[in-house]
């Protein structure tokens, strides 16, 4: 049996008691997780006893099993570290629900839900899942959607928003199509955790459709009775948890009112977020929240393919630290992540999900992180030196306001405080061009907050004994109250006795003090003696000394006296603090009325901070990211990126990326075909379009030589194959959806990123599909897209269409090596048409069978029509207009053979001889058929080669 198992035990009768419990307690579903509170362990049974005993110790070999008869009870043992590991393993990556049960006897028998949490609702358990570990990028927001049909008869759609963390309640109703984007895109921008749904079965077809959006957007979903979307007492509830207004005290103005009034829908869906979270339950939550209207036109429209295809985050993982080891560069959330505050991966991870698409907001984060670019003094200062020190305000202000923070939470505010005049002095040294937008951001808000928190600076002074804080202790001062001072003395006289116990050690045993022989403490021992094991023989019989333990740091030991003074010094510190309690209560007291200035502060450093990471990535690059030129849709502008790299592939080791340009005009081309190799760099230079233009949109620098780029209101992309077999859709199904909610939802304004779509069906299906989809997106939507395919025959579309242009990706193949060709990617774009795909190449490379490969070349010999070979001459391999050409070609000789077949059906066959017949088709092709047609010339070498 393991230690854990033998260290956490039950009883006979509790075993029993609880085991009875258990037979009648209701199954849970399958995304809740049930867990058993015994105050010093948990325990959790049945098919979650077996997850837990998977997940976390990786053999089913720790299951008990409890009970009598054939149904016994499998049962595995928690610790409070394993419940922590598990429960943020649950919530923040596989979207599980969390339900504790606490016992209300002690024999087991009668057990209640003590609380309670989902991935949208972690206020429950925010002291357990974030005890060890800081709240970092995640978010716990939830989302409820309800939808109503318009006057117009179209689809509307009314959403509530409320996240616990920001303490924020939002609303939006909008019109949306029947594949439900815009419901995706705000789902994806609110960065919601979870989504209540009225149940399914109240609910109409047009309703399941929103369920599967909800489904496929990765949240978790959540069915709620009809009842908890009723409005009816919305406005008392809004009342009591919303803020109150600082200049007329009313906790709801008429704008909030009149916004709700005016969105039936949205009330209905906030209601039932607020019933959902049990706000009104908690008077902590009451005057807590701000109401804001979200507006889908201030940020960028993002799918879920995208979302997924430009890695923006690596995996939900991401959300918290693993082991507190910095992540590579594996996404664009982990590069862009130099943050060195909680607050600031939060909004960083915010800023993401929703790029601006006001230009002159873009313009001003972009000068802010130009000014830390340029001076570089001022951005490593700032970096280096005074950021660190600024703790999570906003879990700091939820621990204030609540009455529930400690000393050390005050110190530790106390401490970024003290940050902040020298900060303020750092920021107004800049004298560059961008010297008053940073005075206007930052300088003076920061000026006017360190003068709003004088007095809580001045009474931590007052009050905290600094002298201990140095030995990671925090107590009130000793002189603050005569108890207090008569206690401390009383310790005081103790550890001076103990420092004369520890001299008499040291001497007695011929040890140095601080090298041989040590005098430490811990919160379980008190004070010992430690000596190193190298030391211990000195030990060895001497009966004064009493041995606590042996490991690799030495040998702690005590002596009677020591003993005795360790043990009234630690009835002192427990008499200390008793004694300081009601005056710590008294001091958080008053410190919660600093909440509110606490959350401005967060926000302020949080912004700070992610320019900072901005400019810190884009001067430490590999090759420097630049300042991007942005222009607003009016302007027409289009989209240059010269030398464009994708920025997480080139942080790569033993890497050298190749820079390619991208450019999108809307005088000359805005739709492009890119066709060449597999592995050659297709939907890599696809995708880092997308994230540059991404980049630059959250006011970030971007991986490029020079850029200019004009806001797009979406980036769209049907990127990857996948399928889904639970919900029953297959890979060619998935690859529809998504370009229908793009041809559905795509503007003018938009960046479509499309990769080898009509793959998953026959090959004429997948052409013809690829084609009209490419033709209406090139010729009535008119978006900027960026196509990639190995369909080469729809490169003919930019003949027909003048606003798409044909690139491909560079390969060279060289002399056969080992029985098999090298084939040399190049990665490099060019104009034109690539005239091949070096697929059977691909599979040479890999060693495939050479029967295999020979039949693929006779097979790909008789099915192939279109892809003339050309002469192999430079100017001819980078000629943009070579597909023309092959086209002209194709056609003159299909026409050369038609006339054959005329002139040969004209003549008398029946009358000739065999050797006639010979001499007759000879002197018909010398007078007919050209020697230099290429397409000709490729029919008779391969119908020779098949014969």
């Amino acid at each position: 049996m393991s230690t854990l198992q033998t260290k956490f035990t039950l009883d006979d009768l509790q075993e029993r008691q609880l085991a009875t419990y258990l037979k009648s307690f209701p199954p849970s579903s399958d995304a809740t997780f049930v867990v058993f509170d015994h105050e010093d362990f948990y325990t959790a049974h049945d098919s979650n006893a077996v997850f837990a005993a998977k997940e976390i110790f990786k053999s089913t070999a720790i299951l008990k099993y409890i009970g009598k008869g054939e149904k016994k009870v499998p049962t595995v043992y928690l610790s409070q570290l394993n419940l922590e590991s598990l429960v943020r393993d649950l919530l923040l990556v596989r979207h599980y629900r969390i339900e504790i049960y606490r016992n209300k006897t002690k024999t087991g028998s009668k057990w209640e839900l003590s609380c309670k949490a989902s991935p949208g609702n972690l206020t429950q358990i925010e002291d357990l899942l974030f005890k060890n570990n800081e709240l970092k990028a995640t978010s716990s927001g939830v989302i409820a959607v309800k939808q109503f049909q318009s006057n117009s008869g179209g689809r509307n759609v009314g959403i509530g928003f409320i996240d616990t963390i920001t303490r924020e309640i939002q609303v939006a109703e909008f019109e949306d199509n029947e594949v439900f984007s815009n419901l995706e895109s705000t789902i994806i921008q609110l960065g919601a955790r979870e989504c209540l749904l009225q149940k399914l079965k109240d609910q109409t077809s047009e309703c399941t459709k929103l369920a599967e959006v909800v489904k496929r957007s990765g949240v978790l979903m959540s069915e709620r009775p009809k009842k908890e979307f009723q409005s009816k007492d919305l406005i008392q509830d809004l009342g009591r948890i919303l803020k109150k207004n600082k200049k007329t005290g009313e906790t709801l103005n008429a704008t909030v009112a009149r916004e709700i009034s005016e969105k039936d829908a949205a009330a209905c869906a906030l209601a039932s977020c607020i019933n959902y979270l049990e706000l009104l339950n908690n008077e902590d939550n009451f005057d807590q929240y701000i109401f804001k209207t979200y507006d889908l036109s201030q940020y960028m429209r993002l799918d879920r393919s995208a979302y997924s295809a430009l890695n923006l985050f690596s995996n939900e993982s991401s959300s918290y630290s693993v082991g507190g080891m910095k992540k590579s560069a594996d996404s664009l959330y982990n590069l862009l992540d130099q943050c060195k505050t909680q607050q600031a991966k939060r909004l960083l991870s915010q800023w993401i999900k929703q790029p601006l698409l006001d230009v002159n907001h873009v313009k001003e984060r972009l000068n802010l992180v130009e000014a830390f670019v340029c001076d570089t003094t001022l951005r490593l200062t700032i970096y280096g030196e005074y950021l660190r020190s600024f703790p999570d305000l906003c879990r700091m202000s939820k621990k204030f306001h609540r009455k529930n923070a400690s000393l050390q939470d005050c110190y530790k505010v106390y401490q970024g405080l003290k940050s902040i005049p020298m900060l303020c002095e750092c920021l107004a040294r800049n004298e560059d061009q961008h010297a008053s937008l940073l005075k206007e951001f930052f300088t003076t808000p920061l000026h006017e907050l360190s003068l709003d928190f004088a007095k809580f600076t001045e009474m931590v002074e007052t009050t905290l004994d600094f002298k201990m804080i140095e030995q990671h202790q925090f107590r009130v001062k000793a002189d603050f109250d005569p108890e207090l001072l008569e206690l401390q003395e009383k310790m005081d006289r103790n550890k001076l006795k103990m420092d004369k116990c520890f001299n008499e050690a040291a001497q007695d045993l011929q040890l140095e003090k601080g090298k041989g022989i040590k005098l430490e403490s811990s919160s379980q021992l008190g004070y010992f003696f430690r000596v190193t094991c190298k030391e211990e023989k000195k030990l060895r019989n001497k009966k004064s000394y009493y041995t606590i333990d042996t490991n690799k740091a030495g040998v702690r030991f005590v002596t009677d006296k020591m003993s005795q003074l360790s043990e009234i010094y630690q009835e002192c510190q427990k008499l200390y603090e008793q004694q300081q309690l009601a005056i710590v209560n008294e001091i958080v007291r008053i410190a919660a009325g600093y909440s509110e200035p606490m959350l401005l502060l967060g926000d302020l450093i949080a912004k700070l901070d992610v320019l900072i990471s901005f400019a810190q990535v884009s001067v430490n690059a590999p090759c420097p990211f630049v300042k991007p030129e942005v222009y607003s849709p009016d302007e027409n502008k289009g989209i240059v990126l010269k030398e464009c790299r994708h920025p997480c592939l080139e942080r790569q080791d033993d890497v050298d990326f190749i820079p390619n340009d991208i450019e999108f005009n809307r005088e000359s081309y805005s739709f492009l075909i890119i066709t060449g190799p597999n592995m050659g760099g297709k939907s890599t230079y696809i995708r880092q379009a997308g994230m540059v233009v991404l980049m630059a949109q959250i006011g970030c620098f971007t991986p490029c030589s020079e850029a200019h780029v004009t806001l797009v209101d979406a980036i769209l992309a049907r990127v990857g194959a996948g399928d889904c077999q639970v919900r029953g859709v297959s890979t060619f199904m998935a690859e529809m959806l998504e370009t229908s909610s793009i041809l559905r939802s795509a503007t003018q304004n938009s960046l479509v990123i499309i990769d080898e779509l009509g793959r998953g069906t026959s090959t004429y299906d997948g052409f013809g599909l690829a084609w009209a989809i490419s033709h209406h997106i090139a010729t009535k939507i008119g978006s900027y897209c960026m196509f990639a395919t190995h369909f080469h025959e729809l490169t003919a579309l930019a003949d027909e269409v003048s606003s798409v242009a044909n690139l491909h990706v560079t390969a060279l193949t060289g002399e056969v090596q080992n029985d098999a060709p090298t084939l040399t990617m190049l990665y490099q774009v060019k104009r034109g048409v690539c005239d091949q795909s070096f697929g059977i190449h691909v599979a040479e490379c890999v060693d495939f069978p050479k029967h295999v490969i020979e039949s693929a070349k006779r097979k790909a010999a008789e099915l192939e029509d279109y892809n003339v070979i050309l002469p192999h001459d430079d100017m001819m391999e980078n000629d943009p207009d070579t597909a023309r050409k092959k086209r002209k070609i194709k056609q003159e000789g299909e026409e050369i053979i038609i006339k054959f077949l005329q002139a040969a059906k004209e003549v008398d066959w029946k009358s000739m001889s065999s050797s006639e017949i010979g001499v007759k088709l000879e002197e018909l092709k010398k007078s007919m058929i050209p020697s230099d047609n290429q397409y000709i010339s490729t029919i008779l070498k391969n119908v020779s080669d098949v014969s």
